[in-house]
């Protein structure tokens, strides 16, 4: 089962990350395809721009301002000098610095670069492609300057060069938001990722613990019945121990003491788990936190020292008796994990309680065993234990009885060697509980 659910999340995960992948990769390509072909469709537009520019002075000796579209910055016409025939708005007297080596060995002039918010073209007429339906569109708007006089001498089809210069903000504002995209589109399919990973731990988790409370509600029962059953034969059990003990002699007697030994070791068991299935809440009451561990100090077998780094009291709102249980299992789980060998001037547990903001802290620190590796995760499981003689039950009674009282109870590998046992429960306030109604 474990590993069926293990293979699940494998096999979740590899798909999560492959389709995030696959999205992130199509989505890049596909807006670097946008982007390369607006700039190719951009500089095609301003070809045939050209073209319908050249077509207009082809048919008059002169074209008005008023006829050119708004965005059109600067248009001119030079002849084999690079002087300037003809030109308008922002295009220079000569064109003399857009003339390269290469183009001169070539005989012809291809440039087109952007500048600021400019999108400039030089080109010479024989690469302009010419024809009168490419006209449609351009005689819209208004030139921000005045044209030169009108009179230019009649323009061959070759030989010449045009320059044109085009303002392209509207485009360059399109252009941000495909740059923009390369961003925000990943950005976007990693949060769908991690909320869609999110969503399913969630659901993972739910599920889980809908297994647990079913199997745990299976085990109530079970655990419920069985210790029912089981107190009535025990008792039965005890009496007639007692009752050979009277009449055998006295060889007999020592085997009789261990039968009682057990028998009282299973009533024992009986009786935690019947403090694992009442109800964890019990009669909560103020309970000061250092009077009750100065109380059950002295009822372990070990010296245990105590610190308590607050002189005022600590009252905590819980059940006295499962408190006094709380207590009870995590010092002797810390006694119980310490090795004979250790030095008797170390401390072989130490308690010490504090307060951390609105809480009470208890901690219990041994240097026993630790906790062995795995266990983790599964030391507050019932009937899970690491001690050879040990029921299992111990961690799930506390844990369940803490978490009744809105606290927290966390066993940790301490540095250098042990356990900590790490309680946290909400100080009590007189007034607070008064006005809760829970007084």
């Amino acid at each position: 089962m474990r590993i069926q659910k293990v293979r699940e999340e494998v096999l979740f995960y590899t798909i999560t990350l492959a389709t995030f992948l696959l999205l992130t990769i199509l989505s890049v390509l596909f807006l670097h395809r946008e982007q390369t072909r607006s700039r190719q469709i951009l500089e095609i537009e301003t070809t045939r721009l050209a073209a319908d520019l050249i077509e207009v002075l082809r048919q008059r000796p002169f074209v008005n301002p008023a006829d050119f579209r708004s965005d059109i910055v600067g248009f001119g016409l030079y002849g084999d000098d690079w002087n300037a025939l003809n030109r308008f708005g922002t295009a220079p007297k000569d064109i003399s610095r857009w003339i390269t080596e290469s183009d001169l060995k070539r005989g012809r002039v291809n440039r087109v670069e952007f500048k600021a918010n400019k999108l400039v073209i030089v080109r010479s007429l024989g690469l302009v492609p010419m024809g009168r339906d490419s006209m449609r569109g351009m005689m819209r708007g208004r030139m921000k300057d005045t044209m030169m006089p009108p009179q230019i001498e009649p323009i061959p089809p070759l030989g010449r060069i045009v320059y044109l210069e085009l303002d392209i903000r509207d485009w360059q504002t399109s252009q941000r938001l495909i740059q923009y995209g390369f961003y925000l589109v990943p950005l976007l399919l990693v949060l769908i990722f991690l909320g869609t990973t999110l969503l399913y731990k969630k659901n993972l988790s739910y599920r889980r613990n809908e297994l647990r409370n079913r199997e745990l509600v299976q085990l109530g029962e079970a655990a419920r019945t069985l210790a029912h059953e089981i107190k009535n034969p025990l008792g039965a059990i005890r009496i007639q121990t007692a009752t050979l003990q009277k009449v055998l002699p006295a060889p007999y007697h020592r085997n009789l003491q261990v039968i009682t030994e057990e028998v009282d070791r299973l009533r024992l068991l009986v009786d935690k788990v019947g403090d694992f299935l009442k109800n964890p809440t019990g009669d909560p009451e103020p309970v000061d936190v250092n009077t009750m561990i100065q109380d059950l100090l002295p009822r372990f077998p070990i010296p245990i020292s105590f610190v308590a780094k607050v002189s005022e009291p600590l009252t905590v709102w819980i059940d006295r008796n499962r408190f006094r249980t709380v207590l009870e299992n995590i010092l002797r789980n810390a006694v119980e994990s310490l090795p004979e060998t250790l030095e008797p001037e170390q401390d072989r547990v130490l308690v010490e309680t504090t307060q951390r903001m609105d809480r009470v802290e208890i901690r219990v620190l041994d240097r026993g065993m630790g906790l062995p590796k795995g266990a983790e995760d599964r030391i507050f499981e019932p009937f899970f234990t690491t001690k050879p003689t040990g029921s299992g039950i111990g961690l799930a009674i506390s844990k369940r009885f803490v978490e009744a009282a809105n606290g927290t109870l966390e066993v940790l590998s301490r540095a250098g060697g042990g356990t900590e046992a790490r309680i946290l429960l909400p100080r009590y306030r007189e007034v607070e509980h008064a006005d809760s109604g829970d007084r």
